[in-house]
């Protein structure tokens, strides 16, 4: 756990520039001030603490020759309309950021020109009318960018948190608590992790990664919510990717998407009106992917499409949906070799739908309830359906 300890010092405003492991400290209180530090060199830190409204902070350490290692900036401000700044160059700095108000806004960049990694960026918001914005830069020309760490927490009204991460090996976490967040992350390199949580009504999540083996998290409790999770591209870089998208509450959406191959979906919804849907193989690229769905709750839809045929490509594809509920509508698509569908509702109404192009697939439908009807197309050779309905008023 890396500490930060704070040593206060009152100043009305400052600007300063050092050199090698130094120290800048910058205390204000008061309207309408502002702080710009400027620091060059290894080990050098930064702590500006505002009290009041109107405050701007910047802080900017690395350059000329991007020397910026081991320095630390801490941004606190509490208040209206105030701003921090920080940035970095190179690797193994760290920018701790905490806003306590209104209308506050928080940006850090780090790894500038795709130098750099082992850097760590952490936000702090409370308040309404926030926004905070991460960026780690890598995966370039010279393809440096690795480790870091993004954390962003918002607790509050109208908060906005968006990270961006170039590299390998990099983690970020977003936690929001109230009405009206959104959260955004983007990742491009391989073996990245990103997590993102909402707690509250009407919130917004997106997470796009491009690589191998990346993982994505997005859980949402409350009203209204919206998870959107993008795996591959530009041009299907997706391989050993797992998506895991969880949702409590009500009227909630998820849907997941894959390029390529050995990429893994979870999507689990409690709650009334929720739909997920999930796409894999886009254009007949990929193989032996995996989509597994549950919904509890009313009103849910669940849709999966995995791609795959005329060369085949996309077999060996595993779609699993099962549904506990009422009205619920439950659709599987798969175009390839070698698929499985199989799709489990216990409830009234519900509708299940299969379609398989190719050869080798099989569905399995089970549907206990009343009112279920289930439509089965299957297109190839070596294909098997199996269909069990219990209750009335059942079609097949």
């Amino acid at each position: 756990m890396k500490k930060v300890i704070f040593s206060l010092a009152t100043l009305l405003s400052a600007s300063v520039m050092v050199a090698q492991s130094n120290v800048s400290t910058v205390d204000q209180s008061g309207d309408m001030n502002a702080a710009n530090i400027t620091q060059v060199g290894l080990a050098n830190a930064n702590t500006t603490t505002q009290l009041g409204a109107g405050n701007n902070a910047e802080a900017i350490q690395g350059s000329d020759a991007f020397a910026s290692r081991n320095g630390i900036v801490t941004q606190m401000q509490t208040g209206d309309k105030n701003s921090a700044f920080a940035q970095h160059e190179e690797d193994r700095n760290e920018v701790y950021q905490v806003q306590v108000g209104n209308g506050n806004s928080a940006s850090s960049t780090q790894n500038l020109l795709n130098f750099g990694g082992d850097n760590l960026s952490e936000q702090l918001q409370e308040g309404n009318g926030n926004a905070a914005t991460i960026s780690q830069e890598g995966a370039g020309f010279f393809g440096f960018g690795s480790s870091n760490y993004a954390g962003q927490g918002q607790f509050g009204d109208a908060n906005t948190a968006t990270t961006s991460q170039g590299g390998e090996e990099n983690f970020s976490l977003i936690i929001q608590s109230g009405s009206f967040n959104t959260a955004s992350m983007a990742q491009v390199g391989d073996v990245n992790v990103a997590d993102q949580r909402q707690t509250g009504e009407a919130n917004l999540g997106t997470g796009e990664q491009w690589g191998t083996n990346n993982t994505l998290i997005q859980v949402q409790n409350g009203g209204g919510n919206v998870a959107t999770s993008l795996q591959g591209s530009s041009f299907f870089d997706s391989r050993g990717g797992v998506v895991d998208q969880l949702q409590s509450g009500n009227e909630n959406e998820a849907y997941a998407q894959h390029e390529e191959d050995n990429n893994t979906i979870v999507q689990t919804q409690f709650g009334d009106g929720n739909s997920a849907s999930a796409t894999q193989n886009l254009s007949f690229f990929g193989g032996d992917n995996i989509t597994d769905q549950l919904q509890l709750g009313n009103g849910n839809v669940a849709l999966s499409s995995q791609e795959g045929d005329f060369g085949l490509f996309g077999q060996g594809n595993l779609a699993i949906q099962g549904q506990i509920g009422d009205e619920n509508i439950a659709e599987s698509f798969q175009n390839g070799a070698d698929n499985v569908s199989d799709i489990f509702q216990l409830g009234d109404a519900n509708f299940a739908r299969d379609t398989q192009f190719g050869q080798g697939n099989s569905t399995f439908v089970t549907q206990i309830g009343e009112s279920h009807s289930s439509t089965i197309l299957q297109n190839g050779t070596g294909n098997a359906a199996v269909v069990t309905q219990s209750g009335s008023g059942g079609e097949l």
